[in-house]
């Protein structure tokens, strides 16, 4: 292992939520006060230091399972990782102006290493194209599409574009290297859903940096928990330009007319279909989907086969979020269901909109937006869904004035007696009776 690799050691265990960071600096004090408490110094040790990353990884895991911050499991998993990190380097890449560090994760398109930008002394994610996707000229013209929609975007949550070029045969694009870890991962490791407070959190921070992509005429139409980034910080970061274009790109979207461009579990019904005007609607449904798995912790459709999967976002009843996790305000389940309407005109109007609804919602306010949507009879998928339900083509409209539905709902009166003819009856009732008590009266 590298120095660098007990740094990031300490910030996987932070990015996934391992251990807080009060508990990784008592650790670390301990480590420290232990060091300068003791007379005796190591063969290994520096000063009472361990003298390379390895001993200083196993020492703080030692004293982090000690103090049941974490279990030895987690700490196999993390140095697994890091060891699969270091051993990947391949040593033929090499790119005037860059030092590569380690690789970080690898497509099937392009291998991410971790490298260090020489001129401006600063660690980046350099990430190098497949040689053989280089042959082919869609995968190479993508590439470089990506390399140039990033560089056109300059926001807080979106991963910054540094460089990109050729250089002997290798087709490379530099990004900001983001210290942290994915939703995707978070999930996984956890094993459970994400609160929804730090959802929203999260959630909000993408959907600002999609609002001043759609604001600047760019679709990235590839919206999923694998593409956000988090920093130990919490600051997420939109990744991943690869399918991004220009929602005016009219050359581009009839040359993809009828093919299905996203990932399965998250993509659009127009995506699916192969739809050339599709707009900033889809990645709100994308991220509507990437939400509900957060606070479901499952993905609104499951398959055998990525087919299907596609063809329940068509088709298929959205289970709503709330149903699953009973934990969920009604709000946040309105607000994912609006946004995962399967006609993109029952969505949000704008990423703007969708920003007051999920702002109100993470102030425990209701989504007045949402809910304007369900009064003018919205979105289908927002009629009282439930796993195996039929969806009605369309929302059953409510009872007008002068109607009354029957409670058990087999029927329903056509026409309610006029308030007229109710008081004439009432009044002949009341004096029915008074006769006969009368009569009564009479033969006692």
């Amino acid at each position: 292992m590298t120095d660098a690799s007990f740094h990031r050691f300490k910030q996987h265990l932070l990015a996934h939520e391992m251990v807080s960071e009060e508990e990784l600096q008592r650790a670390e004090g301990t480590l420290s006060g232990a060091a300068e408490a003791s007379p005796v110094v190591d063969a290994g040790s520096l000063n009472g230091q361990p003298a390379n990353p390895v001993d200083q990884i196993k020492a703080l895991s030692k004293e982090l399972v000690r103090q049941m911050s974490v279990t030895p499991n987690q700490v196999r998993r993390i140095i697994n990782t890091l060891k699969e990190e270091s051993s990947t380097v391949v040593p033929e890449v090499s790119i005037p102006g860059y030092e590569v560090l380690s690789q970080v994760g690898r497509g099937s398109q392009a291998v991410v290493y971790r490298a260090k930008q020489l001129s401006m002394d600063r660690v980046v994610a350099l990430k190098v194209l497949d040689r053989k996707m280089a042959e082919t000229a869609d995968f190479k013209d993508r590439f470089v599409k990506e390399a140039r929609s990033a560089a056109q975007l300059s926001h807080n949550n979106i991963v910054q574009a540094y460089d990109a070029g050729e250089s002997a045969g290798i087709n490379y694009f530099v990004q900001e290297f983001v210290e942290g870890t994915t939703v995707a991962d978070v999930l996984k490791e956890r094993g459970r859903p994400m609160g929804e407070q730090e959802s929203l959190d999260i959630i909000i921070q993408i959907a600002e940096a999609l609002a001043h992509a759609h604001e600047r005429g760019f679709i990235h139409r590839d919206v999923k928990p694998k593409n956000i980034m988090l920093t130990p910080q919490r600051v997420a970061k939109l990744a991943d330009m690869g399918l991004a274009r220009q929602a005016t790109d009219t050359a581009a979207a009839e040359a993809e007319a009828g093919k299905a461009f996203g990932t399965p579990y998250y993509i659009a019904p127009e995506q699916v279909r192969g739809d050339p005007n599709i707009d900033f609607r889809a990645d709100i449904y994308s991220l509507g989907a990437t939400l509900y798995q957060m606070v479901t912790g499952r993905v609104p459709f499951e398959a055998p086969k990525p087919q299907q999967v596609m063809q329940k976002h068509l088709t298929a009843p959205l289970v709503p979020p709330d149903h699953i996790n009973q934990k969920l305000s009604a709000g946040i389940s309105e607000v994912i269901e609006v946004m995962m309407s399967k006609d993109p005109r029952e969505r949000y109007a704008s990423t703007r909109d969708l920003l007051l609804d999920l702002k109100s919602v993470r102030h425990g306010e209701p989504p007045a937006l949402a809910r304007q949507l369900v009064d003018r009879g919205g979105p289908a998928a927002l009629a009282g869904l439930a796993e195996g339900e039929q969806v009605a083509a369309e929302a059953a409209p409510a009872p007008a004035a002068g109607h009354t539905a029957v409670a058990d709902g087999d029927a329903e009166l056509d026409e309610a007696m006029p308030p007229m003819k109710v008081a004439v009856i009432v009044l002949a009732a009341l004096l029915a009776a008074s006769v006969i008590i009368n009569l009564l009266l009479a033969f006692q």
